[in-house]
């Protein structure tokens, strides 16, 4: 069953499809791997440093709309929603797919606006094919993306292709779009803005 997107304001109604995750297995640390074989006394223990690395998005940079937002990790809530941002002025990644820059589809969403007035994502529908979108990662690396295209959907629709697999890395940024519905206590509509990893 696909999971809806966002019932709130900043949600949509979407599908999700499991993301395998990999671990990595580590060798046993002994005596010998730290200080060397006692019959190798010409060992030397520097051995050039490995970086680290760490592809959490921590960062949205989109300079056409003078976006510069803290990027939040959420899954889905209890009415498998996509999660919000806790802060209007970030937005958040579908921390159950992939990554920004790893082969799939990344999903961000943001609010469009908030009591106080706009938010992070109250400009995205002024967002045109050929505009960069930028995600800062956690060990400092930048991602450029271009903007391909963009679309509105119902609300509550559900769109598995966002969760596809996929060989090409590209992503989605949602808000919300079209009127408010006082019923539902959210917008009748969802922008998406499809982006393409440079």
């Amino acid at each position: 069953m696909l999971p809806r997107i966002l019932a709130a304001c900043a949600g949509v109604a979407i599908g999700a499809g499991l993301y395998a995750s990999t671990s990595a297995w580590l060798a046993p640390v002994t005596w010998q791997t730290i200080h060397g074989r006692a019959d190798s006394p010409g060992l030397s223990l520097s051995q050039p440093s490995t970086p680290v690395v760490d592809s959490t998005p921590v960062r949205l940079v989109i300079p056409a709309i003078g976006v510069d937002a803290r990027v939040e990790a959420r899954g889905l809530d209890s009415d498998r929603n996509l999660g919000t941002p806790g802060d209007f002025r970030d937005v958040a990644w579908y921390k159950l797919g992939p990554r920004p820059g790893e082969p799939g589809n990344a999903v961000l969403n943001g609010h469009v606006n908030w009591w106080t007035g706009d938010a992070v994502f109250t400009h995205l529908g002024r967002l045109r094919p050929g505009d960069q979108v930028r995600v800062v990662r956690a060990d400092g690396l930048t991602l450029a993306f271009t903007v391909t295209s963009r679309r509105t959907v119902d609300a509550n629709s559900r769109i598995a292709a966002l969760f596809a697999p996929s060989t090409q890395s590209t992503m989605t940024l949602i808000t919300c779009s079209g009127v408010w519905n006082p019923l539902t206590q959210s917008d009748t509509q969802r922008l998406l803005v499809s982006a393409t990893l440079v």
